[in-house]
């Protein structure tokens, strides 16, 4: 393909060639719709805007951060984290969840990004379009990720295989061979984490795993309901349960986000049953579930082993480490900084 000149891009977006010029260079300097022909022009060129944005100068005057929030679950205590620290900093928030379906539609994002002379910016859960961004980090404000892993950029997650085996381990030790895991999805990384630990778990002790306790993309309170019938009343029925939380799934892995409206329920839906099924039997099931908080739920969760993730601890550690990358006018550093989880067994 012959190499995409201004003065093309200038033609197909019907602006002058000094006016492609600043959008790349100076996009302060640039109005929003010459922004929006431009690019416009360079998606329908397919040019590789990476290779043509100047490396980023911080705006001294702005004071605005974007969260792009992918989140399934929305507003988690990973958001009033976040918000905590950066309105005590004086920061602007501004909220953003991006509807990405095709390659070229991050242009819209890093128009966005440009057009309002964003300082920072921080992702939270995984998407799609993350794997683009780092050919565009030099052009980009300081960009820290949260709950999930991301190589060469600041980063904020769990240690999702610790924790899946740290729990099935326990289990275990407590005497249970015959463990059911409820996990998301074997496509969402951290729930993969999670699997690999359980695995590893009855690896460590020679036991073989049996495919048949592995229960995928369990979301809803009827799906963990059959899901817990269905193990109870087979030939093997288990004698413990792991349940993983919905805080890694992304608004990308679900559609129809007003079912899961709830972290738990589907671990709700397993409790109907259990109840149900009482007198079936010969010894109680242990339950272990992912939880958000310390505090008492004033329901059956409370009796229930559980493992804490604290959300909230990860938004603040997050927008700390943004004003720290900020302070130092740097973009982002490859650190990466894992958020322990506090175990809470009941014998």
């Amino acid at each position: 393909m012959a190499k995409i000149s201004l003065s093309m891009i200038a033609k197909e977006a019907k602006v002058s060639i000094a006016s492609v010029s600043r959008v790349l260079r100076t996009p302060n300097l640039t109005s929003p719709q010459t922004q929006f022909l431009v690019y416009q022009a360079m998606k329908a060129l397919n040019v590789d805007l990476s290779k043509n944005l100047k490396d980023y100068q911080p705006v001294h005057e702005s004071n605005k951060i974007l969260v792009v929030d992918n989140q399934l679950i929305s507003k988690s205590l990973i958001n009033f984290g976040i918000e905590q620290v950066l309105h005590e900093a004086g920061f602007q928030l501004f909220y953003l969840q991006f509807p990405y379906n095709a390659k070229n539609d991050l242009y819209y994002l890093i128009q966005y990004i440009k057009q309002n002379c964003f300082i920072g910016i921080i992702i939270i859960n995984q998407a799609p379009y993350l794997t683009q961004l780092y050919s565009y980090k030099n052009s980009l404000p300081p960009i820290v990720f949260v709950n999930h892993f991301k190589k060469n950029f600041t980063c904020v997650h769990f240690d999702h295989l610790t924790i899946g085996y740290q729990t099935t381990q326990h289990l275990i030790e407590q005497g249970h061979n015959k463990i059911a895991i409820f996990i998301n999805s074997d496509k969402n990384t951290n729930s993969s984490f999670f699997l690999q630990g359980y695995q590893q778990a009855f690896q460590r002790i020679n036991m073989p795993i049996d495919s048949d306790y592995v229960i995928q993309g369990c979301l809803t309170y009827e799906h963990g309901r059959d899901a817990i019938k269905t193990l109870l009343q087979s030939n093997k029925p288990p004698t413990a349960v792991i349940f993983e939380d919905l805080s890694s799934l992304s608004c990308y892995d679900c559609y129809h986000t007003q079912n899961y409206l709830s972290n738990y329920r589907s671990l709700f839906g397993a409790l109907h049953q259990v109840k149900k099924s009482q007198s079936q039997l010969l010894h109680p099931l242990a339950i272990t579930y992912i939880s958000h908080t310390n505090d008492l739920q004033y329901n059956e969760l409370d009796q229930l082993s559980r493992v804490n993730k604290p959300l909230y601890k990860m938004g603040c550690k997050s927008a700390q480490l943004l004003c720290d990358l900020l302070k130092q006018n740097m973009t982002s550093l490859s650190q990466c900084h894992t958020i322990d989880t506090e175990m809470f067994f009941t014998n």
